[in-house]
């Protein structure tokens, strides 16, 4: 479930640090998360620094596992929230910019801080 096996089936016998072609304590974390079953899974930044073919396995991973979990994800990629979300919440400086239960944060944000920031032109 953690999206591992194409990554690392053909390096079995290595150790973790090179089998791996992310951080092995990622994967450890993934696995570790999953095999608690939990009813809430934290992602920060799940596809931060990946390459496009594994952040689309893992935005699989994510519509897969969010049949069975709440999924709370935290991320600037504004499209990778707009793809994820069925709830969306801005939050600047810890104070919510809007949360929205459909894609209009997205396409219409009440707030214009929030607007600047969905559109690039803050932060």
């Amino acid at each position: 479930m953690a999206a591992l096996w194409d990554e690392v089936k053909d390096r079995l016998n290595a150790p973790a640090p090179s089998a791996f072609g992310r951080p092995a304590g990622n994967d450890c974390a993934s696995r570790a998360a999953l095999a608690v079953q939990p009813e809430v899974l934290l992602m920060d930044e799940p596809a931060s620094a990946l390459d496009p073919l594994a952040t689309s396995k893992i935005e699989d991973l994510i519509l897969e596992l969010k049949k069975d979990y709440t999924i709370v994800i935290v991320t600037h990629n504004m499209q990778q929230a707009a793809r994820m979300s069925d709830f969306t919440a801005f939050l600047l400086s810890g104070r919510p910019g809007g949360i929205r239960r459909d894609q209009k944060i997205f396409t219409s944000p009440a707030k214009k801080q929030t607007e600047d920031y969905v559109t690039g032109r803050f932060g």
